[in-house]
């Protein structure tokens, strides 16, 4: 008997506004030392989801939710022939992850549908180590400690605790307002050494999220007009709510919380942005204050009314939502954080990189061994706080290297 998965809130949420231009996409990279054996990275491919099967689904439509469907066909990986972040998902058949590969480089694309970054990065780590162990005649370990069904939970659901929903959108926000690229987005990965970044954020006393925050919200600072300094900018943060709840789910299981900041003057110095960033991160990234978060999620789809409202009802009016709620804030940082393998594995990686689709521009981080990678997706010709930002490391002699890709969409 096939198996079948209840959507989590994020993925129920994606998968109603799924029609929309933009893919709810992210993508995992990592170069090796050869280039890629095809047979070899199915074999791996098959073997990772022997162990996250709630990967190897297809997305049905009910009455009133979409719901995941155990799949009855192989997911066949290809040589990279797509935009990076292209939609994955089109109609019932289709899986909600994809698998290529280009000379030395193994791609993993996963629709947030199905997914977050926490969760995806465990099967991309197992995928890696899978086609290493093969391609090498190595025994690299992957610690698997979590059974099937707490891979597969919905840890919104499980933790969900009616209570007074968090209200914060006091103040204007800044919203780009640059000349957009035509069905095109920038993407580009700003290589830096890790030891450095991490020595910079203990000069200014800080953490290393805190100060890549802070240097985003400085980069603003000399593109805003005077008429302009009334309005906050608003960086939103993904947290990942695993630590916070005990969760090992490999589903979605993140809350997005905003750091806010109001220029006073040209004359802001990253000190004091800094100093506000700090506070509010102590404020706001509590088990407190994301449980009220999720509480806020799962009202929605807890809520009587919406549950009786067939599917063709829910769509327009959350895609109406969540058109809205994109300009509510300035961008986003997401940080996966360290991605380590096991030391018989990681010598035959040169690096890793995630990137994601976008509307406007955002930044996804991740680190692997001494080499920090900065994934910027951007929509803009013209983006200057992308280049302030990545200008701020070589200001301070930070070494880096880029590479950059313009992709139709």
């Amino acid at each position: 008997m096939r198996k079948w998965y209840k959507l989590d809130n994020i993925g129920t949420f994606y998968a109603l506004t799924s029609g929309l231009k933009t893919p709810k996409v992210f993508r995992y990279s990592a170069v090796v030392k050869d280039n890629i054996n095809k047979d070899i990275l199915q074999e791996a491919l098959n073997k990772t989801i022997d162990v996250f099967p709630n990967f190897n689904v297809n997305l049905k439509r009910g009455v009133y939710w979409y719901y995941l469907d155990e799949a009855i066909k192989e997911n066949i990986v290809t040589e990279e022939n797509l935009p990076i972040c292209f939609t994955i998902y089109k109609n019932s058949d289709d899986f909600l992850y994809r698998v290529s590969y280009y000379k030395k480089r193994i791609n993993l694309e996963v629709s947030h549908i199905l997914s977050d970054g926490r969760g995806s990065v465990e099967f991309f780590k197992l995928l890696i180590t899978n086609y290493v162990n093969i391609k090498y005649e190595v025994e690299g370990k992957y610690e698997n400690k979590h059974s099937e069904e707490e891979k597969a939970e919905d840890s919104f659901s499980k933790y969900y605790k009616k209570s007074e929903s968090l209200i914060d959108n006091k103040g204007k926000t800044f919203v780009y307002k640059g000349r957009k690229l035509k069905n095109q987005v920038e993407f580009m990965e700003c290589h830096l050494e890790l030891d450095k970044v991490l020595a910079l954020a203990k000069k200014y006393n800080t953490s290393f999220t805190c100060l890549l925050v802070a240097i985003l919200i400085y980069s603003f600072k000399d593109e805003l007009r005077l008429a302009e300094f009334n309005q906050q900018i608003k960086v939103d943060l993904p947290v990942d709510l695993r630590p916070f709840f005990k969760s090992s789910t490999a589903m979605n299981f993140f809350g997005l919380t905003n750091i806010k900041y109001q220029f006073k003057s040209k004359e802001d110095t990253l000190e004091e942005i800094i100093d506000s960033v700090k506070q509010q991160f102590r404020q706001k990234i509590t088990a407190e204050n994301l449980s009220k978060r999720v509480n806020k999620m799962v009202s929605f789809e807890k809520n009587w009314l919406c549950r009786v409202v067939p599917i063709f009802i829910k769509v327009p009016v959350l895609n109406f939502i969540d058109m809205i709620t994109t300009n509510a804030s300035t961008t986003c940082l997401s940080n996966i954080g360290a991605i380590k393998l096991d030391s018989k594995v990681e010598k035959y990686v040169e690096n890793i990189s995630a990137l994601t689709a976008t509307r406007g521009f955002q930044f996804t981080i991740c680190s692997f061994k001494n080499d920090l990678c900065i994934g910027i997706s951007n929509k803009y010709v013209n983006n200057d706080i992308i280049k302030n930002f990545c200008r701020f490391f070589s200001n301070e002699h930070i070494e880096e290297y880029i590479n950059a890709s313009e992709v139709k969409e």
